[in-house]
């Protein structure tokens, strides 16, 4: 699914040669340039009216949704393991090793959404940009923020999972359990490093989406709440400090998923509905 999606992305950001009308003489001429022009820039960020760049927008939506199914699919997997932050070193790698088939699925599931994600965030940044001083350094934060919080949660899930599933497990439980407790370890401050610069995307997001209010204003409200539970559970790294970080990070990710599935669907809705549809009702 992922893989069908970037293809598609891919071909739909192909230009298509577009027939020219030329008006009558050098004024016509330049009329219709300029037209064209200011046409493309406005279509470039909203969807134009001749569908191509709605069309790539609705990829971006739909690899929100992607996202969420992949995302959810590897929870699930993950909470089959049975491990926490609290086991012992001999247990962990003991379990580890026991389930090593889950952890390659949740690397391989974990490929899925950091891709789909990536996908969806552009979408999301070209949505909410615009040419004030103030949303253009929030946009910018939306874009980092973003892009830090997936390729840290990557690095843990597909990188170190998948290394632990493929040689480490085996290893640790049958020489030296401190390294399997160590990676295992890892993976919960790395993902909660990552939702540190996350609650700077969420926070720049919500911020935005207050002000533009391209999407419901609740949406916005719930980005400022999951940037506040991703920022707090920095201070006890994801409950390996403190078992507070990993409650405020729980509550944070629920909100999170909900927010990136209600923005999607609302998105792919409101992009599937005809063209001249706002020119109908105004």
């Amino acid at each position: 699914m992922g893989a069908a999606l970037l293809a598609a992305l891919f071909f739909s950001w192909v230009p298509k040669r577009e027939p020219v009308v030329w008006g009558s003489g050098p004024a016509g001429d330049l009329a219709s340039s300029l037209r064209s022009v200011e046409s493309a820039q406005v279509g470039g960020r909203h969807g134009g009216s001749n569908g191509h760049p709605g069309v790539r927008e609705r990829y971006a939506w739909a690899a929100g949704v992607v996202f969420f199914i992949a995302l959810v699919a590897e929870i699930v997997v993950a909470l089959g393991v049975g491990l926490s932050q609290n086991d012992s070193a001999a247990k962990i790698a003991k379990g580890l090793h026991a389930d090593q088939t889950q952890l390659t699925v949740i690397a391989c599931l974990s490929i899925v959404y950091a891709v789909a994600f990536l996908i969806y965030l552009s979408g999301l940044h070209n949505l909410l940009r615009a040419d004030t001083d103030r949303a253009r350094i929030l946009g910018s934060l939306v874009l980092v923020g973003g892009v830090l919080f997936v390729a840290l949660h990557a690095i843990s899930d597909i990188g170190i999972t998948g290394l632990v599933a493929a040689k480490i497990a085996s290893y640790g439980a049958q020489h030296d359990h401190g390294l399997s407790y160590t990676l295992y370890l890892t993976t919960f401050a790395l993902e909660s490093v990552g939702d540190v610069f996350g609650s700077l995307f969420a926070f720049a997001t919500g911020a935005l989406l207050l002000n533009s209010r391209v999407l419901p204003r609740w949406l916005g409200w719930a980005a400022i709440v999951v940037g506040t539970m991703f920022f707090l559970q920095g201070f006890g790294l994801g409950g390996v400090i403190a078992s507070f970080g990993l409650v405020l990070d729980l509550i944070g990710f629920l909100l999170f998923l909900i927010f990136v599935l209600v923005s999607s669907v609302i998105l792919l809705m409101r992009k599937s509905a005809p063209p001249d549809t706002a020119a109908a009702t105004s």
